[in-house]
């Protein structure tokens, strides 16, 4: 039996306890809703960008286009998780280090209690608006806006709570979202996006939920990691590559490489937040050059990659591309920052 089928088989039968932990959920948001279990605020705007399943659903990519968006509206963002899969001994995990590399300079902290990061991103005084990473389940934190991510290809009426699935909570937990944003909707045509959104607001019973789509666009390739230095992604066309990659859909990855017109030779895939050292990443680069092929990994991967002038590789950058109108500054919740930045203190 293959592997994927052997997890398949194993997450049907854990399908009981996916029962009592939707109910354990569903009980925890109904404390929460009724205001039994208290909210805490801070005096920042709070934006959490999170979903409804286990990773895949492009986060980082969202929340690096909204630091972007926020400091093109005159404001300084700061960026707030849980850091999940973050070495003992650092002080980000792989999506803090890769938001570090885009927008250096950007406060980032990690804490899994997220109302005690909230509080001291708040007495820095350098800070207009908080993003939360990840922090839809989060309900301790008050936000001010709550965008949700669902990944277009896959209908959340396919999916199933977890254990037995990937759902963190019911599918109606949907509603309490303010904007949600149909990700990896590129290939998907006008008819295609509409007929989800309808199924979208269905289970979320809103019909004036606002939907939008966007795609995860290749931006470039780095020869040089670490130099900044981007070639276009058609510059792989042609070229035979050795993929490495310990992300949450390995088979996106892989993907979006063909499209670009690369030859995938191999595709070593690991699981999420693994990490290599410098034997295992020579190992790899010595097998894509017997193969004549040249190493190829994920953003996320290469930042945690050990620096080895033995090892040469490259790196495909993807971005958030919104497919027709972006959201506006009040879906975001960046009118109340801008508004609170300019009042005098």
């Amino acid at each position: 039996m293959a592997a994927d089928d052997a997890v398949r088989v194993l997450r049907r039968s854990l399908w009981p306890l996916s029962f009592v932990y939707a109910g354990v959920a569903a009980l925890r948001n109904g404390l929460f809703d009724r205001g039994i279990k208290r909210v805490h605020r801070i005096g920042l705007p709070v934006i959490s960008v999170g979903n409804l399943t286990v990773g895949g659903t492009g986060k980082t990519p969202m929340v690096s286009w909204l630091v972007d968006r926020a400091q093109a509206e005159g404001l300084r963002p700061a960026v707030l998780a849980r850091g999940y899969g973050r070495a003992s001994d650092a002080e980000l995990n792989d999506e803090g280090l890769l938001l570090r590399q885009r927008h250096p300079g950007v406060p980032q902290i990690q804490d899994s209690d997220r109302v005690a990061g909230a509080q001291a991103l708040e007495r820095r005084g350098d800070v207009d608006v908080v993003i939360l990473d990840d922090g839809f389940q989060h309900r301790r934190l008050r936000r001010d806006r709550d965008l949700v991510l669902v990944d277009a290809r896959r209908p959340l009426a396919d999916h199933r709570v977890l254990p037995a699935g990937d759902l963190r909570e019911l599918p109606g937990g949907l509603r309490r979202a303010d904007l949600v944003v149909m990700t990896r909707a590129e290939g998907l045509d006008a008819s295609a996006l509409d007929e989800r959104r309808v199924g979208l607001r269905r289970i979320a019973r809103r019909d004036d939920l606002p939907i939008l789509a966007a795609e995860h666009a290749p931006r470039g390739v780095e020869s040089r990691p670490g130099s900044g230095a981007l070639a276009g992604p058609e510059s792989l066309r042609g070229r035979r590559v050795f993929l490495v990659s310990s992300i949450a859909r390995p088979a996106s990855f892989e993907a979006t490489v063909e499209r670009l017109g690369a030859e995938v030779i191999e595709h070593r895939a690991y699981r999420d937040h693994h990490r290599h050292d410098h034997l295992a990443l020579r190992a790899l680069a010595r097998r894509a050059a017997e193969l004549g092929a040249e190493l190829l990994t994920t953003a996320k991967d290469a930042v945690k990659f050990p620096d080895a002038e033995d090892c040469p590789h490259l790196v495909l950058h993807i971005g958030l591309r919104f497919l027709g109108a972006e959201p506006d500054a009040r879906q975001l919740g960046l009118d109340l920052a801008t508004r609170a930045a300019g009042e005098p203190s």
